[in-house]
């Protein structure tokens, strides 16, 4: 075992030999393990390399004032995943699940672009009983393979801009797309083989009764909607 370089990378090796602990797998063998906090990764965001020599986890600068246990938790998760290693679970891992899950608890809610949150107010009475609590809900870049995401770690609803200044009688696409959003909010995510599930069977069953309520299959009509946009802005590019 190649010898440590700093206290970040007696916490790698320390993650990954618990995980040998319990596969009885030589997952260190030879190779040298290091740890670093990079200022490029946004929110809570980590990765992990690994060659036949070394394996690097990165993660965000924002982890380094974070509990111990809670890193030991994510990088058994990234192990996990990296070895494509089952049925394992640790304490810390769900320590660090649970910190996950817990961010958007803390994060402030104060940017809301005044159309989602027309969208969030019509979702939320209709779907939630007007008790879901309002995230910040901002129009991110132009995409139509990306409509939009939740990001747990901020509390933060991005969506497609390709949904900016749509007719009212187009605006139930936001709405879907929106309410999509929110039940990742209202479900968070379950974290198997250290991979997080978030559609699971609970979120679809709470997705259909968007298309229920409206009593047609939205998502085939959000499709063929996004082709005949995407069919216009070719058109219009095309022109100028």
């Amino acid at each position: 075992m190649a010898p440590l370089d700093n206290l970040s990378d007696k916490i790698a090796l320390k993650a990954m030999m618990n995980i040998e602990f319990l596969t009885t797998k030589d997952l260190v063998q030879n190779r040298r393990v290091s740890l670093k906090y990079s200022g490029h990764f946004t929110n809570y965001n980590a990765n992990v390399r690994y060659t036949q020599n070394h394996v690097e986890f990165n993660l965000s600068g924002m982890w380094k004032t974070i509990d111990e246990d809670i890193q030991i938790g994510l990088i058994e998760s990234l192990v996990v995943r990296m070895f494509k290693i089952k049925s394992v679970s640790t304490s810390n891992m769900k320590l660090y699940e649970s910190f996950m899950k817990g961010l958007s608890k803390y994060a402030k809610s104060s940017d809301h672009d005044p159309e989602l949150e027309e969208s969030f107010d019509r979702v939320n009475d209709k779907f939630f009983n007007g008790m879901m609590e309002k995230p910040n809900l901002v129009f991110a870049s132009e995409s139509f393979r990306k409509l939009g995401s939740y990001e747990y770690s901020t509390n933060t609803v991005n969506i497609s801009t390709i949904f900016q200044g749509l007719p009212d009688d187009e605006k139930r696409f936001l709405d879907y797309v929106i309410y999509h959003e929110l039940l990742h909010k209202k479900h968070t995510f379950n974290v198997k083989n250290g991979r997080h599930q978030a559609h699971t069977t609970v979120f679809k069953n709470d997705e259909k009764k968007f298309s229920d309520e409206s009593g047609t299959d939205m998502e085939k009509e959000l499709n063929a909607w996004l082709r005949g946009k995407k069919y216009s802005l070719r058109r219009m590019f095309k022109w100028w």
